[in-house]
């Protein structure tokens, strides 16, 4: 009974998240999923690939783009948030309570922050085009632990691994373990280690 209640509300996310981004049946979506488009944003600015599960927020401001390639993992309680340009590529798997924004959520001037903060709640300047903002990309099959946050201009090479609560504001190469706060790489050549499966 509980598979098919789940497969029942999974469809109607989909239908739910249709007018919200472009996706094909295959996707997954949970209790915990949420896209929204901000500012601007059009359905093609979040695009996901197959077999993928989304159980976390994605938003776009201002025309922001997420890009996810095919079978890209997810999990609760992470957040994704463009004004310029997020891809994941395919083959990844990024735990709950990541936090990847392409942004400052905020200016860095003193003085543009008081006119924000003085500014009423759904005020123009609030929003994130105002902050500095630079691409990030992550490369294919990399495994994103737990409490991860990755910042602005960030790219993370193929078969990485971003220990859990890690603070990423350097790219990290391919095959490298990035550890720490701010994160620093721990290990190199990863694809050397003895096989386990």
């Amino acid at each position: 009974m509980y598979n098919i209640l789940r497969k029942l509300y999974s469809q109607y996310l989909k239908f739910k998240f249709r007018k919200l981004g472009v996706f094909d049946n295959s996707v997954d979506f949970s209790k915990h999923t949420s896209l929204k488009l901000i500012d601007g944003s059009r359905k093609d600015d979040i695009v996901i690939g197959s077999k993928c599960r989304i159980y976390c927020s994605l938003i776009t401001q201002s025309g922001g783009k997420i890009f996810i390639e095919d079978n890209v993992k997810i999990g609760h309680h992470s957040i994704i948030g463009s004004v310029k340009n997020i891809l994941i590529k395919k083959g990844t798997a990024i735990a709950d309570g990541v936090k990847i924004f392409d942004n400052n959520n905020h200016p860095i001037h003193p003085e543009d922050r008081l006119k924000m903060y003085n500014s009423p709640w759904d005020s123009p300047y609030r929003k994130w085009k105002f902050s500095v903002s630079k691409p990030i990309i992550i490369g294919e099959n990399v495994w994103i632990g737990q409490g991860v946050r990755i910042n602005k201009g960030v790219t993370i090479g193929d078969n990485s691994i971003i220990a859990s609560g890690a603070i990423v504001t350097k790219d990290v190469p391919a095959n490298a373990i990035a550890a720490g706060n701010p994160a620093k790489i721990v290990k190199t050549d990863i694809q050397n280690e003895p096989r386990t499966l």
